[in-house]
């Protein structure tokens, strides 16, 4: 926390705004899209004053978008400055992992080594005339430290930073402020007590259950019936909408025909793209409503697969149009990205072989009383569930889509079929989490484009890996 987020960041961030110009920064923060696991600069980050550890992972999180593309002053090359940026949020998303093997730590070692042969931009800038500092540093000995003591999660001073408010701070507010330590240690101890005994009673309640005994080696395996990694709602967030309101309040001009389409696949999947396209002709929808959700949840389980990390983050994407507000302002319409496996089931995690990008557009499901209409052929059970449409971008793997040698972000670019977007519907439980693109600002960024309107402006993205701890490890395992 202090070494990295307080310290090396710090001054990187401060180094960025005199080379690159505070205002063209704050410009890019408030026209980034929104995301779930992001925090929205909407007045840039060079007004901020005590900024805290927390706000300096916030920032890490979009930083690299932000320097992608500004011109430097007299003309020189942003070739070194993108290349030390890369290498310090290397460092410092793998410097967190929660396991290491030979490989990570070769990776952290060569992060280091790759600020070190850029930082010089900065001397040449006339930003520094030496990097004497303390902090950077320590970077030294992380990989060392490591070896002997563990991941850093085991002495992160984050950690003991937030105990000391449940057991000192909350434990002197019960004191009468006279003679406290007493006082908060028996506090303390009747705490923990009465922990003990909600417990206690919390499993009596349940009729006192055997505890199950789990071996170490059978808890590193993977369960043989894995659950669905979605959450939705219990009820939609509309019940009823229209075809007519799908397509342009949703703004899904193909939504008819992408279900049709749907509809022969699940029921004929042998069918070559030609024969489905004359089936499609064949499909009669016997309702005119959907119901339809505005929010996907995503349980994110341990990224490196190796069983040591039992907590699951919620990862949340967002798909809901234009409305009025309670005072009748406009509220802006929110279309998140996301991650969507190619192959279900397969569980690769490789990111170019493995998953594609896609724009959600509309979550629904189709009435009950329609699918067995629809889907003659196939079982109740067995019948699709939650759907969605989207809109895609082009697949990874091409050169277009490389990533870049410079910042290493890929490219993107949506897919244009006949000067349209190529949409279709897919099953929700295809979908991996939902994920976060920097637009392409070029040299200045637009100043027509908006936190709301950008990723329909923006002609081309890069995929941000820093969006969060578990997608870089994703990209990078």
């Amino acid at each position: 926390l202090h070494q990295l987020y307080q310290g090396v960041v710090k001054h990187l961030i401060s180094w960025l705004q005199q080379a690159l110009g505070e205002a063209e920064l704050d410009a890019r923060c408030a026209r980034l899209p929104p995301n779930h696991n992001l925090r929205h600069f909407s007045k840039g980050i060079s007004t901020l004053s005590h900024v805290t550890g927390k706000e300096h992972q916030d920032i890490c999180r979009i930083l690299m978008g932000l320097v992608i593309g500004v011109p430097l002053p007299g003309g020189a090359a942003c070739t070194r400055l993108i290349r030390a940026t890369r290498a310090i949020l290397d460092f410092l998303y793998l410097a967190q992992y929660p396991t290491h093997t030979s490989h990570t730590l070769r990776q952290l070692d060569n992060a280091l080594l790759a600020f070190h042969a850029n930082k010089g931009i900065f001397v040449d800038l006339g930003i520094r005339e030496h990097f004497k500092l303390p902090k950077l540093h320590s970077l030294e000995h992380y990989r060392r430290s490591i070896e002997l003591f563990g991941t850093t999660d085991n002495y992160d001073t984050q950690y003991s930073e937030r105990l000391h408010i449940d057991f000192t701070k909350d434990a002197y507010r019960a004191s009468n402020r006279k003679d406290e330590f007493a006082q908060m240690t028996t506090w303390l101890e009747r705490k923990e007590r009465v922990e003990r005994h909600d417990k206690f009673v919390s499993w009596c309640l349940r009729g006192s259950p055997t505890p199950v005994r789990v071996s170490h080696i059978a808890s590193l395996l993977p369960s043989p019936h894995p659950q669905s990694h979605i959450v939705m709602t219990k009820h939609p967030s509309v019940k009823a909408v229209s075809f007519d309101d799908v397509t342009l309040r949703y703004q899904a001009p193909f939504f008819r025909d992408a279900l049709t389409r749907f509809v022969v696949t699940c029921n004929q999947p042998a069918l070559s793209p030609a024969q489905v396209e004359l089936a499609a002709g064949g499909v009669y929808f016997n309702f005119r409503n959907l119901p339809v959700y505005h929010k996907v949840k995503f349980d994110i389980h341990d990224t490196q697969g190796l069983g040591t990390s039992t907590s699951i983050t919620q990862d949340v994407a967002h798909v809901r149009p234009a409305r009025k507000g309670k005072h009748g302002t406009d509220v802006p319409g929110r279309f998140d990205t996301v991650l969507v496996r190619r192959q279900p089931g397969d569980m690769e995690r490789d990111l170019v072989s493995g998953f594609r990008i896609a724009q959600l557009r509309v979550v629904f499901q189709i009435p009950e009383k329609a699918k067995a209409h629809l889907f003659p052929l196939i079982t109740p059970e067995s019948r699709p569930h939650h759907l969605a449409y989207v809109e895609w971008f082009a697949p990874f793997g091409s050169a277009a889509s490389n990533p870049n040698p410079d910042h290493g972000l890929y490219r993107l670019r949506r897919s244009i079929r006949r000067g349209a977007r190529l949409a279709s519907i897919i099953p929700v439980d295809h979908i991996e989490r939902a994920c976060h693109l920097f637009p392409d600002f070029g040299p200045v960024a637009p100043r027509e484009w908006t936190t709301n309107n950008v990723l329909e402006e923006c002609p081309s993205f890069f995929l941000n890996t820093f969006l969060d701890r578990y997608m870089y490890m994703s990209i990078h395992p």
